[in-house]
This record gives structure tokens, sequence and C-alpha cells, in this order.
């Protein structure tokens, strides 16, 4: 029998003369891509956990910046948006089915990035309206963070309508929250609120809900409880269903803030928040400077600056508060008894100290 004896230099040599040309044409193949990416066809997938009107505010600005870029640039960028209505538990699925659709993600709320931070290791995902992206573990700071994560954070101003509430009411002491423990938003919002509250002097009674139909029977609790104000925690499930909780507080004579700007058009006689337009523009911005070759590991995570503050006039008078002009002269937005909104022209938004 015939051996055959392969030299350790020609085994070298036939290994190198495969592997340098597959080298080479995955390189091509990368540098193609690469060039797709800053200069033709981009995907962006959109993953929208919520229905809440801030989720929705904030889709409708990401939207409006990337058409503009569209215009101004003559690049396509294509938007898939992919909706849980809610449903947490199928997150994880949505997101799957954009991670071979998408050069980039864009999780809007908490629930949204952790899942798309568990299904997807290697598109770059810029987040939008997250309370705290520190909790999923997108980070530990907003410099040291994840380095294919980067988004727009929008930790509702809590400390800001507690100080509102304080001057507001100068002698109410017992305030009447609720929450939604299956969003981790919501409970993080809920130790800011009690910190911030023993240091005003305040007390927080709290209800926990399970579903937006365990609202009535909440604020129901509370009204028992003998709260003097109405403050629910600013969550996707609460917020989507506000006009709910304004309804109760005008039957039952009880003021109600928020934490989320719009809030006083769905009848809070008084909120406070960001314009979440502006994080939609935001996060847009991001997903453009990535498309066009930035890392997200050079971004940092972004901060809201600007608070707006909204007055309802019309909800005040139904839940039996007078507001001070010494407030109402400071909102960005007086809602009328028609209903109408008026904006102060000129006048920056200040919060409440």
């Amino acid at each position: 029998m015939r051996k055959i004896i392969i030299s350790g230099r020609f085994l070298l040599c036939l290994m190198t003369a495969i592997i340098i040309p597959a080298l080479v044409l995955t390189g091509c193949k990368e540098k193609v891509r690469r060039e797709e990416k800053v200069s033709g066809h981009f995907t962006v997938g959109v993953i929208l956990a919520y229905d809440s009107p801030t989720s929705l505010e904030v889709l409708r600005g990401l939207e409006e910046k990337l058409a503009d870029y569209e215009k101004t640039s003559g690049q396509k960028l294509e938007v898939i948006i992919k909706k849980a209505n809610g449903q947490v538990a199928i997150l994880p699925e949505l997101v799957q089915g954009l991670v071979d659709r998408s050069d980039l993600l864009v999780p809007i709320s908490t629930a949204a990035l952790q899942a798309a931070l568990i299904a997807s290791s290697r598109q770059p995902i810029v987040f939008s309206s997250v309370a705290n992206p520190y909790i999923v573990r997108a980070g530990r700071t907003a410099v040291d963070h994840d380095p294919r994560v980067t988004g727009v954070c929008s930790t509702a101003p809590i400390r800001q309508v507690l100080q509102l509430i304080h001057r507001a009411l100068p002698t109410a002491r017992k305030v009447g929250t609720i929450w939604t423990p299956s969003e981790i938003n919501s409970e993080y919002y809920l130790e800011l609120m009690k910190e911030a509250a023993d240091e005003m002097g305040l007390e927080i009674v709290g209800q926990p809900i399970g579903s937006a139909g365990d609202i009535v029977q909440a604020v129901q609790a509370l009204i028992r409880d003998r709260v003097e104000v109405l403050f629910p925690v600013s969550d996707n499930t609460i917020n989507s269903n506000f006009q709910v909780i304004g309804k109760l507080a005008a039957e039952n004579r009880l003021p109600l803030f928020a934490a989320f700007a719009t809030g006083a058009e769905l009848g809070a006689c008084a909120s406070m928040g960001f314009g979440f337009d502006d994080i939609g523009h935001r996060t847009a911005e991001l997903v453009i400077r990535i498309k066009n070759g930035e890392s997200p590991a050079r971004i940092p995570f972004q901060y809201i600056d600007r608070v707006q503050f909204y007055v309802n006039e019309e909800a005040a008078r139904m839940q039996g508060i007078k507001l001070p002009a010494s407030l109402t002269g400071m909102a960005d937005r007086i809602i009328s008894n028609s209903g109408r909104a008026g904006s102060r022209e000129g006048s920056p938004a200040r919060g409440v100290e």
C-alpha cells in the first residue's frame, strides 16, 4: 500500500490558499454592507410594547424626523413597526422577527428594550422613552454602557410634581397613587415617589393594579382611605387609561396630578413632563448618526432637560381646586373651559422649585 505523506508546509499552503480568499470575500461583503448602510437601503425595526399616548407620541416624533431626513438626504429608510399592544409576553417573538430584517432596532419602553437586549446580539440598539435603562443592564452609566446600545431616557419628573402638589395644596399630606408591578419602570417610579415624599413630609398611599380593569377598584380604595390628592405613577398601563382616573377624580372632587405633560389633556388638573415627540426626534437623530457610520459605543445615553407644565382649568374646577396664579402663570399651556389649549409664547418651561 502506498502511503501519502502531506507535509506541514504543504498543508499550511493549502489552508492559506482556501482561507485568504474566503476572508477577502467576507471582508468585501462587510464593506458592501457598511456602504449600503451609509449610502443605500437601511432598515429600522421599531418595537412598540404599549399603545399608550406617550409611546405613540414618541413613535410619531421618530417617524417625522426620519421622514425629514429622507427628504433632505435623498436616502431611503425603511421603518418596520411591530406592536405588542401591551402583551409583554410576545415581545421576544416580535423582536426575533425583526432581527434578520433590520439593520438597527428601536425599542420604545423599558420592556421593549429588555426584549431587544435578550433577542439580538449584533444589531445596534437605540432605545427610546426608557425610564431607567440601567435596571435592564443596558449599561452602568450614561457613558459606560453596552457598546451596541444607546438611546434616550425619559425619567418622569416625580419630585417636581410632588413639589407642585405641595405648593398647590400646602395642607395636604396624604397622596394616593396606583402603579403596575408588572412594569419595571412603574416599580422604579414608585420608589422615587416614596423617597421624595418622605423628604417633603408627605405620605404615599398606594394601590397596585394587575391590568387596566383594576383601575376603578384601586382608585375607589384610595378614596376610602381618604387620600387628599391623586398622583398615579406614570406607566404605560395607567397612561393608556388616564381618562378613567380623570372621570373618577371629577366625580369625587379629588385633585388629580400627572407626571406626563399631556396628562392635563386627559383629566389632570395639572401635569408636568417631557414632550414625547421631542424624545422621538432625539431618538431619530441617534438612528441617523449610527446609520451614517457612528458607533453607538461612542454615544452617551441622552436625557431630556426641558420639562413642560400644563394646567387644565376645567378639570381643576370639577376637582374642587383653584390653582394659585403664582402657579398658573408658570404654565406652558392652559387648557381652558372650552377645552382649547393655549400656549404661552416666549415663556420657557420652568420647574417648580
